[in-house]
């Protein structure tokens, strides 16, 4: 573990650690090495890690790789919050409390659930391994904001954890659509590429069903620019013409329980899924559930850990009361 007098002019001198929030964490051998100090925070490293666990910032300082980050962070997450955050690290955003909106976009995600599992087969037997592998079993790739993940999470988890039980079938994935203005500009074809895609059970067997899928995006304030709402409705139409029913919500949509709980029945309608069969004394059950789930995954910004009796509090938060570099 260096101590304070050793890691001063490391922070100082490389540039990518810049507004990086004190005290830092790093990995120490042992524990006889380690020892309380204001700006450094040692973590006992494991007997050995595989390749593709670090990544060099600077000669001498190497940082951890978005794989072992999801490994670390496991010890300190709740399910949800490690949920989540492996949904960003896969994902085309990343939570940066500094932006204007409280994102960074990302044209590639930094990895993939894919490759999380393969690192873990390569870690073997250590802390938080199989709790990282539940995540991974509901995290998704390509997801475009914490909201997206969160309608996805909210619409195919279990009703005994608070979700509707649905099957999201991807998130952002290729759609073909005909152009609407294909006489215009001489082309048949574009691709779409709705947040949230649902597909009716019968589809892969030719069984009759209203639609062929549904489609849910969750619309930003961006979509409010009366440009975007002429390319909305374009969109739409194409999806519709392609039997793909498209759905939209915003905040306030998703936080209203009862329009959530309305919207699903529309979409199991659509996609021909039979209501479930629920008693009232097991409905209002659900429904705390439903509303607890919803709460839970809201406290799941990106900011807050709170798996261990002592949380963490990240740069960003309205909470936070530690030290940043300057940036």
């Amino acid at each position: 573990m260096p101590t304070a007098r050793e890691i001063e002019p490391v922070l100082a001198q490389v540039s990518a650690l810049s507004g990086a929030t004190l005290p830092v964490h790093v990995l120490a051998a042992s524990s006889a090495g380690r020892h309380p100090s204001p700006k450094v925070v040692a973590h006992l490293a494991l007997p050995g890690y595989p390749d593709g666990s670090f990544f060099s910032l600077d000669p001498g300082v190497f940082c951890s790789t978005p794989e072992l980050v999801a490994l670390q962070m496991a010890e300190y997450a709740t399910d949800l919050e490690l949920l989540m955050l492996v949904d960003e690290l896969c994902g085309h955003y990343g939570i940066q409390p500094r932006s204007s909106t409280g994102l960074v976009k990302r044209n590639t995600p930094l990895t993939s659930v894919a490759r999380i599992s393969a690192f873990l087969d390569k870690v073997g037997t250590a802390r938080c391994v199989a709790k990282l592998r539940r995540a991974l079993s509901r995290a998704r790739d390509r997801s475009g904001s914490p909201q997206e993940s969160r309608s996805t999470h909210r619409l195919e988890f279990e009703p005994i954890r608070g979700g509707y039980g649905l099957d999201v079938v991807a998130l952002n994935d290729p759609v073909a659509v005909e152009r609407s203005d294909a006489l215009l500009v001489g082309v048949s074809k574009r691709i779409r590429k709705p947040d949230i895609i649902l597909l009716a059970p019968g589809s892969e067997t030719d069984a009759p069903t209203p639609f062929l899928g549904v489609a849910l995006d969750y619309q930003g304030g961006y979509h409010r620019d009366e440009a975007q709402e002429g390319r909305d409705i374009n969109r739409r139409n194409e999806l519709l013409a392609a039997d793909i029913k498209d759905y939209e919500i915003d905040k306030e949509h998703y936080d209203d329980v009862d329009y959530l709980d309305w919207l699903v029945s529309c979409i199991r309608n659509d996609l021909g899924v039979p209501e479930p069969r629920v008693s009232a004394r097991s409905q209002a059950s659900w429904r705390e559930r439903r509303e607890r789930l919803c709460a839970e995954l809201a406290a799941a910004d990106g900011l807050h850990w709170t798996g261990r009796r002592r949380g963490i509090v990240m740069a960003g938060a309205a909470d936070f009361r530690g030290k940043t570099l300057p940036a």
